[in-house]
C-alpha cells in the first residue's frame, strides 16, 4: 500500500522506529518495524520479537549507524517514594545493580504477604483462593497509606482513559508487572549496559537523538488510540480490530506512511482471529504513534519534573493536563 507523496517533516532525526508489545509469553511479543524513506515512512514488518538475545543484537547493529527508537508497551520506572525505601537515587542507579547481590530476588513475585519487601515488591504470584490476596497487603508491606499511592503519576486515570495498573500489583487481566520484570531482565537492563538510551532518564527526545544509537521509550497504545481516531476499538475483538484498521490505513495514507504489501494484507484482515494477534495490532498502533511524534504531529509532552525524569518515567505523548485529580 503506497502513501501519498508529501514533504518530509523530520522534527527528530530518527531513521528507524520499532514498537514492541511486550509480554512474558513469547507468542504475545510482537514488534512493528518502520524506517524513513524518501516520501516519509515505510512499515516493512510486523512480526514476533523472537529470540531475545538476537533481538537485542539486531537493535545494537542498527544503532551503530542509525538513530532507532524502540517503543515498549510496559512501565519503565517506579513510583517515586519506593526509591527512598531502598536507598536508591534514581532509575539509572537501580539499573547498575538490579538482579545482582541483594537484588537477585527482585524478580521473584511474592506468594504471601509476609514475603513482600522493598527489595522484592511484586505481589501476588497467584490468587490461590478467591479473596486470599488483597491490595492492602501490598500497600501495608510497602508502607503507604493506600493502594492508590502505588501508582506513578502517569498511570493515573485521565479524561480519555481509565487508570493503568501499578507495576507492583501482578493480579488481574490488566496487570503489567510480570511483563515489566521480564522486560527489565531481558531487554532494558542489558540494553542499558550496552549503551542504549532510556527515555526520559537519558534525556528528552532531542538529547537522545544527538547521535546514532537505540532509545527505549515507554508507550501506552491505549493512549495512542485517541490520536489515531480509534478510541472505541476493543483490541481483543477481531471484528472491532478489523473495523479500526480502515481508519488506521486512511491515517497512514494521509501521513506519508507506506505499508509493505505483505504487511498490508495482514493488517486488512484485522491480523486474523488467532490468539495473540491483538498484540500485533498494538505493535502497529505504537509504531504509528511514535512516527506521529517523530514528525512533530504530536508533542513529546515530557513534564519538567525531577521525579519524572529521574525516577518514575513517563508515557510518551501523554499530556499531564489530561490527568484527573487524584483523591487524597
Amino acid at each position: 500500500m503506497t502513501s501519498q507523496a508529501f514533504p518530509e517533516p523530520r522534527k527528530y532525526p530518527v531513521e528507524h522506529i520499532w514498537h514492541a508489545d511486550w509480554s512474558i509469553s513469547a507468542k504475545s511479543r510482537w514488534v512493528a518495524k518502520a524506517r524513513r524513506n524518501t516520501s516519509g515512512w515505510l512499515i516493512y514488518a510486523i512480526e514476533p520479537v523472537g529470540l531475545l538475545n538476537q533481538f537485542r543484537q539486531s537493535l545494537s547493529q542498527y544503532g551503530r549507524d542509525h538513530a532507532l527508537w524502540l517503543g515498549l508497551d510496559m512501565p519503565v520506572g517506579f513510583v517515586d517514594h519506593w526509591y527512598d525505601g531502598v536507598n536508591i537515587q534514581d532509575f539509572k542507579s537501580l539499573l547498575d545493580i538490579i538482579f545482582t547481590g541483594k537484588w537477585d530476588s527482585f524478580s521473584d513475585v511474592c506468594t504471601n504477604p509476609d514475603e513482600i519487601t522493598h527489595h522484592r515488591p511484586f505481589y501476588p504470584k497467584t490468587a490461590r483462593v478467591k479473596g486470599s490476596v488483597k491490595r492492602e497487603h501490598l500497600a501495608d508491606a510497602l508502607g503507604v497509606s493506600s493502594f492508590d499511592k502505588l501508582y506513578r503519576l502517569c498511570e493515573g486515570a485521565t479524561y480519555h482513559r481509565p487508570a493503568a495498573c501499578p507495576s507492583f500489583w501482578t493480579l488481574g487481566a490488566n496487570q503489567v508487572g510480570k511483563a515489566m520484570l521480564h522486560g527489565l531482565e531481558h531487554l532494558i537492563t542489558p540494553g542499558y549496559r550496552d549503551g542504549f538510551n532510556i527515555w526520559p532518564f537519558t534525556g528528552d527526545l532531542s538529547t537522545c537523538c544527538q547521535q546514532n544509537g537505540v532509545t527505549l521509550i515507554e508507550t501506552y497504545p491505549g493512549e495512542i488510540y485517541g490520536w489515531l481516531g480509534i478510541d472505541e476499538v476493543t483490541k481483543s475483538n477481531h471484528k472491532s480490530r478489523t473495523l479500526a484498521i480502515a481508519t488506521l490505513i486512511d491515517y497512514a495514507v494521509g501521513n506519508g506512511i507506506e505499508i509493505n504489501t505483505a504487511v498490508a494484507a495482514d493488517i486488512k484482515s484485522g491480523f486474523g482471529p488467532d490468539e495473540g494477534k491483538d498484540d500485533a495490532f498494538d505493535a502497529l498502533v505504537g509504531a504509528l504513534g511514535l512516527i506521529l511524534i517523530a514528525d512533530g504531529k504530536h508533542p513529546e509532552y515530557l513534564p519538567d519534573r525531577p521525579i519524572i525524569r529521574k525516577r518514575e518515567g513517563w508515557i510518551i505523548g501523554m499530556d499531564i493536563g489530561s490527568l484527573k485529580p487524584r483523591t487524597k
